[in-house]
């Protein structure tokens, strides 16, 4: 599983013939496709980089059993048996544009500059987490009751991938030294790896105790499943803890109340069921009506989703589990990639939309013409996002 830092270092590494795409708009484009936050389970190649390189769109293997991914999402491709899409919602809701920083107004002057993007909420709504995009790093911001601040992080690059309800940040930084990192009270942590296992991936997730849980994996089997390991973070420790999850276990995030979720992957790295697990590698399997492969990306409360595949059809399906009840649902096409505690769900495939009890909601833009992309929720409903118009995107928010 590559992420974006990864995929820049085997591009400068490919010996690749000379090409007039630019690359960097289509690093870009593809993060607006697939939010790096929550789309897992995704296996790559240097060939596949090398391609990408060459021909464009990017193509990125997605998770399941040989499905042939959308080269412009990363995401399986439809087939012909296809779940209806969902119809859009007569709710109505308003947007407003996030505060810019100060910073903003050197940014515009950058040619490098391609807009601000929300990446992260807490579920109170009060922190919101984002970055400035300068070229293909990221300037990271921290939002604050509706004040913005950037973060000193990192002088190259650093994501704000998750944020508590008490404002500690966790995320990935730095591009030689691309290590996880904890914010917290102005303090900047670095959350050490395990040893012999420096490679730590997708991106970390922090509960409301400031318990911090990621992948690691040796530097020199990114795509082994087999040598991966659960690294737990503790609130306030740098040193990991091993979780002693079963082979194949590739996990997501963390509950509030200490529970694991992910999926069990094969040793081709695709993911076969999605899971829940106790801190002592106690498994619960979350069903999927039906049969398939599926993954758990997301969960808040009651609340668990992600998304499911058919032997029969290569796209996912956008799955919502009620761990209260036990009840299993298949929500439309695409990918769940975040869920507050009333169970609305972002479905971040293609781009992020919003679906309250399975239909969409219509989300307006701040930008005239421009695309909008949902990123986080709160519990209150509150929905954090961008706009963006081809070339830069605004941070802002909605309430439906």
């Amino acid at each position: 599983m590559f992420d974006e830092n990864e995929f820049r270092t085997l591009l400068a590494e490919a010996d690749v013939p000379p090409t007039r795409v630019d690359t960097g708009q289509v690093l870009r484009n593809g993060r607006r496709r697939v939010r790096r936050r929550r789309l897992a389970g995704v296996g790559s190649t240097l060939a596949v980089a090398v391609a990408a390189a060459v021909t464009v769109p990017l193509i990125i293997s997605s998770p399941g059993r040989g499905q042939q991914p959308d080269p412009a999402t990363g995401t399986a491709a439809p087939s012909a048996t296809a779940v209806p899409s969902p119809s859009h919602s007569p709710i109505a809701c308003s947007v407003t544009a996030l505060a810019m920083p100060p910073e903003h107004q050197a940014w515009q002057a950058n040619p490098k500059f391609h807009g601000v993007e929300v990446n992260a909420a807490d579920p109170t709504g009060r922190y919101i987490g984002g970055h400035a995009v300068i070229g293909q790093n990221f300037v990271p911001i921290l939002w604050t009751d509706g004040v913005p601040k950037v973060l000193s992080i990192d002088p190259t690059t650093a994501s704000i991938d998750a944020i508590n309800e008490h404002g500690v940040v966790v995320g990935i930084a730095g591009l030689t030294d691309r290590r996880a990192y904890r914010y917290q009270a102005g303090t900047v942590t670095t959350l050490r790896a395990p040893t012999g296992k420096p490679w730590l991936y997708p991106q970390p997730d922090v509960n409301a105790s400031g318990d911090v849980v990621m992948n690691a994996k040796p530097a020199d089997a990114q795509d082994d499943m087999s040598r991966t390991v659960t690294a737990l973070w503790k609130a306030g420790s740098d040193t990991p803890v091993i979780v002693p999850l079963p082979v194949g276990a590739n996990v997501q995030g963390i509950t509030d109340d200490g529970m694991i979720f992910g999926g069990i992957s094969n040793s081709d790295g695709f993911v076969q069921d999605a899971y829940l697990w106790d801190q002592q590698g106690q498994g619960r399997k979350l069903a999927v009506p039906g049969g398939g492969t599926a993954n758990a990306i997301a969960a808040r409360g009651d609340w668990v989703t992600g998304g499911a595949w058919r032997d029969t059809q290569s796209d996912p399906v956008v799955m919502l589990w009620n761990l209260r009840t036990g009840a299993a649902k298949e929500v439309t096409s695409g990918l769940g990639v975040f869920v507050n505690s009333s169970g609305r769900v972002i479905n971040g495939a293609p781009v992020g939309t919003v679906l309250v009890d399975g239909v969409t909601l219509t989300l307006p833009t701040v930008v005239a013409g421009g695309e909008a992309t949902a990123r986080a929720l709160a519990d209150d409903g509150t929905i954090f996002g961008d706009s963006f118009d081809g070339r830069k995107s605004v941070p802002q928010q909605w309430r439906c």
